[in-house]
Order: C-alpha cells, then sequence, then structure tokens
C-alpha cells in the first residue's frame, strides 16, 4: 500500500478513536483509554513493534483491537493477527478484535470530514473475530479462532460498534469458563463448611437464606458472601470510602469477625441491600465454627480473584450467573432464569432509541418521569439489560460522568422496578444493578420481594392484578434501603405507569402433574388457596388459566404499561399456538401495535441454546406497543424466525438491529424479508395479517415462509404457492361445523391401574379377534400398528363396580364412530392424523371421534386430513413446543380449519370413497417422511381430484410435500427422516 493510502487510513483510525472516546461517559472522560496508531502497547506472537489502528483498554473490560483497512481481507488478517498477543501492561491477552471495512467513500475524506460523517451516524463495516482457546492456554492453534458474521460484515454507525465492542469484550466460552470455576469454588466452599458446622446451625443459615435444602442453603450462602467481597472489591476500585481491597495473596487467614467489621463499615454508608444478609449468615457460620467459615471466605476470594483477572466485572454477575445452579426448586416452580443473550436480545428490540427524544434520553434525571419493571425479575438479567440500553441511549445523547451518576441514583431509588418471590433472587438483583454505577450512593430501591401463600393466600406479583401497592418483605432478610435502614415498605406500580416492562414470567400450571405455586415451603393447603385466589384474580381478564401463570402475568402487564409503552416477554412457544393461549393473543392483538413474535427454528433452542435456562422447551420472544383508544381490530404482525440460537451477548444486540431493520421494510400482509448478517441469511421476518381473534400464528417458527404462507392460505381454502392460486371449490369452516366431536378421555374412561375417572376402565386388546366384541375403543396411539387409513380398536372396556354409571356407559356409546383424529401427533413416527375404524368404536387418549351419518364424507375427511395439505393446516393450528409433535387440545381441534366436504358433489364424494378403499390397506411411512411415501403421494393424488385441482396444483403438492417435510418442526431432527431427506429413500 502506498504511503498516501496509509496515510488515508491512518487518518480514518484516527477519527474513529475520536468517536468512540464519545460513545460513553468513562471514554469521553479517559481519553487514554482508547489508543490510536500506539507502538509499544503490545507483545507476543510476533506484535512487539506493531501498532494496533485502535486499541480499547477499558479497566472494566479486556483489551479489544480494532484494525481498520479499505481492504476487508486485509482487515481480517490484521485483526486475527492480534488475537492472542499479551497488553504490555498488565499483560491482558487480546481475546476479542474487530475487523473494520472502512467504505471506499473515506478515502476523499479529510480527517474533520470523516470524524463529522461518522458523528453524523456515517456506516462503516466490521466483523468480531474470537479466540476461543481455553482461558489458560499460551498456544493458539489454527482452530481456535471464530468469525462474526462467517462471511461478510456487519454495517452500522460507531455507535454500533461501540455497543459490540462493550459487550462483546470476551467470548462466550471465556465467561462460562470462568463461572465453572466460580461455581466449583462455591461448591468447595460450602463442602468445608458443611463438615464444620452443627446441623443446628445449618438448619438456622438455610431458614434466613429462606432455601430448604442444608447445602443448598450454604451453597446460596456462599453466593451472598462472595457477592459483597465482589461489591468490596468494586467499591475499592471506585474510591469509595471505608471499601478496602480484598487480599488476593492469602498470606493470613483473617477471623470471620474482621470481615463482618469491614462489611459494617461500608454498609454503614450505604449498600445496604448487598451486605445486611451477608452479614447476618456470617455471623452465625463464623460464631459457630470461626477457622472453617475464615476457610470458605479465602476460598469464594479465590473466586472474585478470577473474575477480576478476567476483567469480568461487568461481564459477569454472581447472582445471574450462580444462582439459577443453586435453586432447588426453580423446575418445579417453572421459575426459569433468562440467558443474558436473550435478556440483550428482547431489551433491544423493546427499548429502541427513537422511544425518546435525544433532549430527553441525554437528562440525567430521566428516571425522574420514566421507569423500566420486571415484576418477576429473578436474579434482574432482564432489568441489567434493558437498564444498560437505556445507559448506552443517554451516552450516546451526550451523557457526562456526573449525568451518568445521577441517572444511577434515579434509577435506582425509581426508575428501576423488581420483583420475585425469592427473596435472594430479589437481593441479588438489587446488588448487580448497584454493581452498574460507580460506586454512588442511593436510597430506597423499587426492588422487592412479595409474599406467596400465608394466611392471605398472597399470590405474588399477580396481586397487582387488583392493588398498586404489594408488601415488600425485604426486611425479613435485609434492609432494601441502602442508607435510611426503613424496614415497612411497599412496591407501588400504579396502573399505566410503566414506560418499558420486560419479563421472562413462571410457566407453571396446574395441569398434568404440574402444579401452581408449587414453590419451596408453601404447603399444599396453602398452595391450593393460593390457586383459588389466582382464580378470582383474573376473574374477568383475558387469561385462560390452562395456559399456565404466563399469560396471567402478560394480563398483569397490560394493565400496567403506559398507552405508548412497550412489553418485552419470553414465553414457551405454546402461547403462539395453543388454544389456551386464544383468548390471550385476541387481547395482544387487540390492544397492542407494533407486534412482534421471534422464535428460533424448531428444535435448536434448546438445552444450552434454550432462551431460558432449564426450560427443556422451545420458547417465543413476544413484544408489543399498548395501543391509545380507540383499538384496532385487524392489523399486521410481525413473525421472526431465526436459523439459530442467539447465545452471545454482543451478537444478540448485532441481530436485534438486523432484525429491527427488517421490520422497517414494512410491506404487505404476506411478504417475507429476509434478516441478514454479513452476506449470512439468519432469518426471515413475515408480515401476517390477524383479526384479534387469536387464531394461531402459523409462520412462526417455520424455516420457509413461503411454505408457512401456503399452509395459511390452505386453512382459508386457498393452494396458492409459486404463482399458483386454486381455489379447494367449497367453503372453509371448522371440524366441529363438520363434524360432532367425540368426549374427552377422561369421560370415556381410563386405562387399568389409573385414577377411576369415566365410565370404563379399558384393557389392552390382544390381537385382531380380540378387537372384536363391544366396548371397544381407539384408546392409544401405535406408531408401528397404526400405518394403514384403516386400523383396528386398541383397547376393551370393562365396567367393574364403582367405576362409572350405566348412564354414562350408555352415553358414550352413542358417541362411538369409524373415524378417529388425533390429538397428540408425532409426525416423526405416527403414519396417521386420522384413522378410520372398520365399525364404530369409542375414543380415548390419543384419538378423537368424530362423528357424522355419510360414510362418504368420512373417507373424504381421512383422505384430506392424511394429505400434504391436510397435515399442513393441522400444522399451522397444534402447538410446536415440542420438536417433531403437534399437540392438540380438544378445544383446539373443533376450531382447526376443514373444508365443507359435506358440500362437494355426490360424484366426487364417491370417486374419493373409491379411491379411500384403493389405498386403504397400502402401509404408509411416519408423516414427516411424506415425500418419500408412495402412499401418502397417492393421497395427494386423491385429494387433487377431489377438489377439481388442475395438473399444475399436482406440481405445488409436491413441492410443498417436500418443504414441509423438510421443517425442523416436523421431522424433528430425527435421524431417519434427515436421511429419507437427504437420501430420498
Amino acid at each position: 500500500m502506498s504511503s498516501h493510502g496509509r496515510s488515508i487510513e491512518e487518518q480514518f483510525n484516527l477519527a474513529l478513536g475520536e468517536i468512540l472516546r464519545d460513545t460513553t461517559a468513562r471514554w469521553r472522560a479517559s481519553p487514554s483509554l482508547i489508543l490510536v496508531e500506539q507502538t509499544g502497547t503490545l507483545s507476543g506472537r510476533g506484535n512487539t513493534g506493531k501498532r494496533p489502528d485502535v486499541l480499547v483498554l477499558d479497566h472494566h473490560s479486556p483489551p479489544v483491537v480494532v484494525e481498520c483497512s479499505f481492504d476487508g481481507a486485509d482487515a481480517d488478517s490484521d485483526a486475527i493477527a492480534r488475537l492472542g498477543a499479551r497488553v504490555r501492561i498488565g499483560r491482558l491477552q487480546i481475546r476479542t478484535a474487530v475487523s473494520v471495512h472502512i467504505p471506499e467513500v473515506f478515502r476523499t475524506h479529510e480527517l474533520r470530514s470523516t470524524v463529522d460523517a461518522l458523528k453524523n451516524g456515517a456506516h462503516i463495516r466490521y466483523a468480531l473475530h474470537q479466540l476461543v482457546a481455553d482461558l489458560n492456554s499460551e498456544q493458539v492453534a489454527s482452530d481456535s479462532f471464530r468469525r462474526w458474521p462467517v462471511a461478510g460484515f456487519l454495517e452500522g454507525s460507531a455507535n454500533d460498534l461501540a455497543l459490540l465492542l462493550s459487550a462483546a469484550a470476551l467470548p462466550k466460552e471465556d465467561i462460562e469458563q470462568v463461572a465453572n470455576d466460580v461455581a466449583m469454588l462455591v461448591d468447595e466452599a460450602a463442602d468445608g463448611l458443611e463438615a464444620a458446622l452443627p446441623e443446628g446451625t445449618q438448619q438456622t443459615i438455610a431458614e434466613r437464606v429462606h432455601q430448604r435444602s442444608f447445602l443448598k442453603g450454604l451453597r446460596t450462602t456462599m453466593v451472598l458472601w462472595m457477592n459483597a467481597l465482589l461489591t468490596q472489591q468494586r467499591l475499592h476500585e471506585q474510591a469509595v470510602v471505608d471499601a478496602p481491597p480484598l487480599d488476593f495473596t492469602r498470606r493470613t487467614l483473617p477471623p470471620p469477625s474482621e470481615q463482618i467489621g469491614i462489611w459494617r463499615q461500608i454498609q454503614a454508608e450505604n449498600w445496604r441491600a448487598i451486605f445486611d444478609p451477608a452479614i447476618e449468615v456470617l455471623e452465625l457460620a463464623g460464631n459457630s465454627s470461626p477457622r472453617a467459615t475464615a476457610e470458605a471466605l479465602a476460598t469464594l476470594t479465590d473466586g472474585v480473584q478470577k473474575i477480576e483477572l478476567a476483567r469480568l466485572g461487568l461481564h459477569i454477575n454472581v447472582g445471574a450467573e450462580l444462582f439459577p445452579k443453586l435453586s432447588e426448586d426453580r423446575k418445579q416452580a417453572a421459575a426459569f432464569y433468562t440467558q443474558p443473550a436473550t435478556a440483550e436480545l428482547l431489551a433491544s428490540l423493546t427499548l429502541r432509541q427513537d422511544d425518546l427524544p435525544i433532549a430527553e434520553w441525554a437528562a440525567g434525571g430521566l428516571f425522574a418521569n420514566r421507569s423500566l419493571a420486571d415484576l418477576a425479575c429473578g436474579t434482574g438479567t432482564l432489568l441489567r439489560a434493558g437498564y444498560r440500553r437505556i445507559l448506552a441511549f443517554h451516552e450516546r445523547a451526550g451523557g457526562t460522568l456526573e449525568s451518568v451518576a445521577e441517572l444511577h441514583r434515579t434509577a435506582m431509588e425509581s426508575g428501576l422496578v423488581g420483583t420475585d418471590i425469592s427473596p435472594i433472587a430479589a437481593h441479588l438483583t438489587s446488588s448487580s444493578l448497584a454493581a452498574i454505577g460507580t460506586g454512588q450512593p442511593y436510597g430506597d430501591t423499587r426492588i422487592g420481594w412479595v409474599r406467596v401463600g400465608g394466611e392471605t393466600a398472597a399470590t405474588g406479583s399477580l396481586e397487582y392484578m387488583r392493588a398498586s401497592r404489594v408488601v415488600d418483605l425485604f426486611h425479613s432478610v435485609a434492609g432494601r434501603s441502602t442508607g435510611n435502614g426503613e424496614t415497612d415498605h411497599s412496591v407501588e406500580v400504579q396502573e399505566r405507569s410503566v414506560d418499558w416492562i420486560l419479563m421472562n414470567p413462571p410457566y407453571s400450571r396446574t395441569r398434568g402433574g404440574q402444579s401452581a405455586f408449587d414453590v419451596a415451603g408453601i404447603s399444599a393447603k396453602e398452595r391450593k388457596s393460593c390457586q383459588k385466589r389466582w382464580g378470582i384474580l383474573v376473574k374477568g381478564e383475558p387469561v385462560n388459566r390452562q395456559a399456565g401463570m404466563a399469560a396471567s402475568f402478560l394480563a398483569l402487564a397490560r394493565k400496567k404499561i403506559k398507552r405508548g409503552g412497550r412489553i418485552g416477554f419470553v414465553l414457551p412457544l405454546t402461547a403462539a399456538f395453543a388454544e389456551s393461549w386464544a383468548i390471550t393473543r385476541s387481547m395482544i392483538e387487540r390492544e397492542f401495535e407494533d407486534i412482534v413474535a421471534v422464535a428460533v427454528a424448531a428444535g435448536q433452542a434448546l438445552g444450552r441454546d434454550a432462551l431460558s435456562a432449564d426450560t427443556g422447551m422451545e420458547e417465543m420472544l413476544l413484544v408489543g406497543t399498548a395501543v391509545p383508544p380507540p383499538r384496532r381490530r385487524r392489523q399486521n404482525i410481525h413473525l421472526v424466525t431465526l436459523q439459530r440460537p442467539v447465545n452471545r451477548v454482543g451478537e444478540a444486540g448485532e441481530i436485534a438491529r438486523s432484525v429491527l431493520a427488517s421490520l422497517g421494510e414494512g410491506g404487505r400482509a404476506g411478504s417475507v424479508h429476509p434478516i441478514v448478517a454479513g452476506e449470512e441469511e439468519i432469518g426471515q421476518v413475515c408480515v401476517f395479517e390477524i383479526a384479534g381473534d387469536g387464531v394461531p400464528w402459523g409462520p412462526l417458527g417455520a424455516t420457509h415462509m413461503g411454505l408457512a404462507l401456503a399452509a395459511d392460505a390452505l386453512a382459508g381454502g386457498l393452494l396458492e404457492f409459486n404463482g399458483i392460486s386454486e381455489s379447494l371449490g367449497v367453503e372453509m369452516s371448522s371440524i366441529c361445523d363438520l363434524f360432532e366431536v367425540g368426549p374427552t378421555h377422561d369421560r370415556i374412561g381410563h386405562p387399568a391401574g389409573g385414577d377411576g375417572r369415566g365410565a370404563f376402565r379399558f384393557h389392552p386388546v390382544t390381537g385382531p379377534n380380540d378387537a372384536l366384541g363391544a366396548d371397544r375403543a381407539l384408546w392409544a396411539a401405535n406408531s408401528s400398528a397404526q400405518r394403514r387409513l384403516v386400523v383396528i380398536p386398541t383397547h376393551k372396556g370393562s365396567a367393574p363396580s364403582g367405576v362409572g354409571s350405566n348412564a354414562l356407559r350408555q352415553d358414550m356409546r352413542n358417541h362411538r364412530s369409524a373415524l378417529h383424529y388425533a390429538r397428540n401427533m408425532r409426525w416423526t413416527s405416527q403414519a396417521l392424523l386420522a384413522a378410520v375404524t372398520g365399525r364404530p368404536v369409542m375414543g380415548g387418549r390419543a384419538w378423537t371421534t368424530l362423528s357424522h351419518d355419510s360414510g362418504l364424507v368420512r373417507k373424504a375427511f381421512a383422505l384430506w386430513a392424511n394429505s400434504t395439505l391436510g397435515m399442513m393446516v393441522h400444522w399451522t393450528q397444534g402447538q410446536r413446543t415440542q420438536t417433531g409433535r403437534s399437540t392438540t387440545q380438544i378445544a383446539a381441534l373443533h376450531r382447526i380449519p376443514c373444508p365443507r366436504l359435506d358440500h362437494l358433489p355426490e360424484t366426487a364424494l364417491q370417486q374419493a370413497a373409491m379411491r379411500f378403499d384403493e389405498l386403504a390397506t397400502g402401509g404408509m411411512r411416519p408423516a414427516c417422511q411424506a415425500h418419500a411415501d408412495p402412499v401418502r403421494i397417492a393421497v395427494d393424488d386423491a385429494i387433487r381430484q377431489m377438489f377439481g385441482l388442475s395438473d399444475e396444483a399436482a406440481e405445488v403438492i409436491a413441492v410443498l410435500r417436500r418443504l414441509w417435510c423438510a421443517e425442523p418442526s416436523v421431522h424433528g431432527r430425527n435421524r431417519r427422516a434427515l436421511a429419507v431427506l437427504e437420501n430420498g429413500d
């Protein structure tokens, strides 16, 4: 490169450094934290003597290098070359670098014009490079680098780049490694105390920290102490009076009383909510076993040192990272903790730059009139993500260190609202929010612990359904105030008072062996009283309690959000499809606009990649803006499907920006827009029209939006795809309009050994001959036996003494039918969505009877339901919470769209019946292999002829058949199904 070219790049580097310094108050106040074109800053891996274009040396984060070039490949290679190098001062390893591909337009810019252009939001192109080798390894293998995006560059402003630099400063793997190391130290410290403390002391400690198990109580105590130790070290670094540094040398093992004295000094000044509970249990343990307690503190100090050495002070939160691993009742309470990347994604979609004018963002007193709430806050992950986003907007608008301090104080005292039923989780929320500041004192907070159970059968934050104030019980464990020590508090949340609500509510419900309010310390009697109270609170609200508590929290948010305010929720994917959620979906559609639902392609966001820890189910994000009256009914919503999970902080913010950019493209209902990162399409957004009646949001989670829209059109009676548009020729209605839908299985009876409900006790049939006789039922699904359109009953009923009644049994016999519909369809193993029996029998748990007088209509429907088109329609309505399955509640089954087959010409029905008889004995493959199933293909041809569709339609159906089978929510990543997709056999 010529010297002239190099000087142009150098000018760009200087301009970029100047702009980056202006993006945060801290960098603005300390320009030396960002070094530009300076030699002698690096060592190792051939970097001695090299000068990075831009080096960010923020004391709160690991170092990051930015390498810029008009040639994208050069920028990449320079960035990769810096990975693994060490900063000369402090010997910190560079594990993150950013390559910036300078736009050609800047070749003609002088320094000041470049600065002005960047300040005015001119876009640059950049990519993230990270070293993902072991933190302790000095060897850098060729496969230990990752680039994001994989191809091409992100496009954004210098402000966007600054956010990425701050959030993605350390690879996710490194944060997890430190968190795991610290968790091991927590276990080690807890184990040591368990061996030393008397059982009575352990019991008392467990009660004080509100954990049932002794060991869990001790582990939670270790988190409290580590949190206090880490806060002490942070306050020392912030030059707070009476906060001495921790002794990382461990030359001495000071008695617990000395640590108590230090914490008392600090909390006498402020920060009571952080130190009060730690002191209380430290006194208990220290009085019982001083040496073991001192050793535990020393072990925890090692954990703080690991966090500090990795510069993770602002990137790791003790409560958020560790408490979910320690809380013993989170699964039974269905209270799942939000992953940090999920929180950033949701906060970035919910809180937007254009929500407020620049002047308001710039005001230090912003929170005097604005609030951000989470009424199921857990350890505060969502509140922290939302607060950091507000803080970034404030600094971007010109915030100073002084205004940031004012913003933090008012945020802690009034702007951030959080409540939770776990006192320790709420405590960790309060202390983790405090840590975002720079040591400023603050008064009473609006973070509270709310009661569940007791004499009043309190329901936690659901009490806000009928009240604006709920008693805060924090004084039982710790003073919520940081200064004045008052103990009688309530957390007030007036109706229509909150600007932004972020929430990942509990999913618990009383159904299928689960129980709402099944939390630690609640008796069965209290739990039943809470459930009754819950019913009273939501009476008249747009809530079906079968949907679980999450729907109730959405209704609560509806009451508390301001008109024009925005909500952002993490929800089970069921919320988009289940019949029990229909009334809540309808409320969202009528009372919110700018609605965005986000899901990840089926089966991808599970386990470590889930939106919430430990759910074991698929989830979604929901964002909406409260509509001022009058309400609109018909509107478009945006259904977003991402191809892969979002599990890295920093990248989550960029993905949210890409999603919002795609939403901004607008478009008519049915249009589809790509979501792009670099040169990679990472998802799609579908514009979907809704009428406010809560029908399922069918396209959500589909990887091929064209297929999803074709399925939605089929529900309206049209075959539309690839330019073809043909009507089925008959009216579309619902299954319940065409058939009498049979009773639920609990009225029909129960299997032997069951709970005794219903008219009959059922026993499995032992063969074809046993299937003949009275009171037979198609009770169970059998994927190996039920491969043909005509099947035999699976169970026979008996009526022993005490089971049912003669009247009930006769009623069930009156509902027998030869046509049955699957309620719990497993696309990956089951072949039949509808089955026919040789004579009328009862249904059961897996199959529901559909009664119609005409055998021709029954056979026509069996063909329709088992065709690709019929299965696609069902797919738009059934739940997709578990990939490869489509569960349908009875009420939802009633509403499944269905052609009015009884309106077809008699000749068409007779022809369909003949085709049914021809195909009835043909063995069929699992539904997910429909594209390679000769019988299914023949069924498709039969229904095409039944509706009089064209030969061209046959080609379209063939394409749809393969696309549908390629959907992850259909094939469930089943190995056999994937092999058939790949090989066609």
